[in-house]
């Protein structure tokens, strides 16, 4: 299920990015430009979806939030260079389209791992005193109460 909200997140941000693209490039802006813009704005989207919907059960009062959109900054990154690079190769031998869809491909799959595995990451549990065969066996054993004479029950 979770493959397939990202998906969606990531076609959703795609179409941002691309209606951005078409209106800074119909106003007259420089292509690259208008493609940057489009991909900063997507990201900042991209970002606030995967928190609240792609990885909501994984968000943490422990982390601050600052730190994480750094680090899905950091992986935008990351992601776009991976993106580009594989572009890059593939477009030697595939038609342009397929060579993009290489790198989105290739950029994605970065991306998802660098998410499941870094910025949203699943949190250790606290360590909790439970001595018991059950989780909510919260008794001391009892070696470990105080005996009659302040030391170990044992005594």
């Amino acid at each position: 299920m979770r493959l397939a909200r990202f998906s969606g997140v990531g076609l959703t941000c795609f179409a941002i990015q691309a209606g951005i693209l078409l209106a800074l490039k119909g106003s007259g802006a420089p292509g690259p430009v208008a493609n940057a813009v489009g991909f900063l704005a997507s990201a900042q989207v991209n970002f606030l979806l995967s928190t609240y919907f792609t990885w909501a059960d994984r968000r943490s009062p422990h982390v601050p939030w600052p730190r994480r959109w750094g680090s899905f900054q950091a992986t935008v990154a990351v992601s776009l260079a991976c993106n580009t690079g594989v572009y890059a190769l593939a477009s030697g031998f595939l038609p342009p389209v397929a060579a993009a869809a290489a790198g989105v491909c290739a950029g994605a799959l970065l991306t998802y791992l660098a998410s499941d595995h870094l910025v949203f990451r699943r949190r250790r549990a606290a360590q909790t005193d439970h001595f018991g065969d059950s989780i909510d066996d919260h008794r001391r054993p009892a070696a470990a109460l105080p005996g009659p004479h302040g030391g170990a029950a044992a005594d």
